[in-house]
């Protein structure tokens, strides 16, 4: 449930989901959001459950995407408290990651990513409970840092 996110098809595949992660990270880092390795360590697994329980049909999993669009919806929400321009780069991440996943469900192709000669249909269900996950866990943050505030 966990190794599926680090098993990539191709090369381009690999490259596409590294650079949107490891960007995104270092974003994340950098601005010292709150618990990004939890997120990091929890994400996949969530992910994995969902699907064995939404897509229990499925046979092969792989890639960071699901992580890596967690990782950009939880950077984007964050961001739409910042003063402009940010907050609407951010604003505008999100529209774009929407309308990725809109693209995908109706294609049923990757975006970016190419897999070679291997037939491969896109998980949008991983990257739905991706955004979902991120909300939740920037949805608990908020929640326990009110907390803290009182």
């Amino acid at each position: 449930m966990f190794t599926g996110h680090w098993v990539h098809f191709s090369p381009s595949h690999l490259v596409y989901d590294l650079l949107a992660l490891g960007i995104t990270g270092w974003i994340i880092e950098t601005q010292k959001l709150p618990h990004f390795g939890w997120l990091c360590l929890l994400t996949p697994w969530f992910i994995s459950a969902i699907l064995l329980l939404f897509e229990p049909h499925m046979k092969l999993f792989g890639g960071l995407s699901a992580l890596a669009t967690t990782a950009i919806v939880y950077l984007a929400l964050f961001g739409l408290h910042d003063a402009a321009p940010w907050r609407w780069v951010c604003l505008a991440t999100l529209v774009g990651v929407a309308s990725k996943i809109i693209f995908e469900m109706t294609t049923g192709r990757m975006l970016f990513a190419t897999t070679g000669n291997i037939p491969v249909t896109v998980s949008v269900a991983s990257h739905i409970s991706g955004a979902m996950i991120a909300l939740l866990f920037y949805g608990w943050w908020k929640i326990i840092a009110g907390r803290s505030r009182r």
